[in-house]
């Protein structure tokens, strides 16, 4: 099996979000985390779902 094209997504996937963090106030990038990976933990994206996903620290 031929993963070479597979090692480089982690790492541009975190360079995504540390960008995008960084762009956001410093205020609200924590909820932006929090929201961002509920989001990958359900299967629709559904704000609702992401709520109901994780126990949210922020309010």
């Amino acid at each position: 099996m031929d993963n070479q094209g597979y090692r480089t997504i982690p790492k541009a996937l975190f360079e995504s979000i540390t960008f995008l963090a960084q762009a956001l106030p410093k205020r609200s990038a924590p909820t932006w985390l929090e929201l961002l990976f509920g989001a990958m933990l359900t299967q629709t994206g559904f704000v609702t779902d992401i709520w109901l996903a994780i126990r949210p620290r922020r309010h």
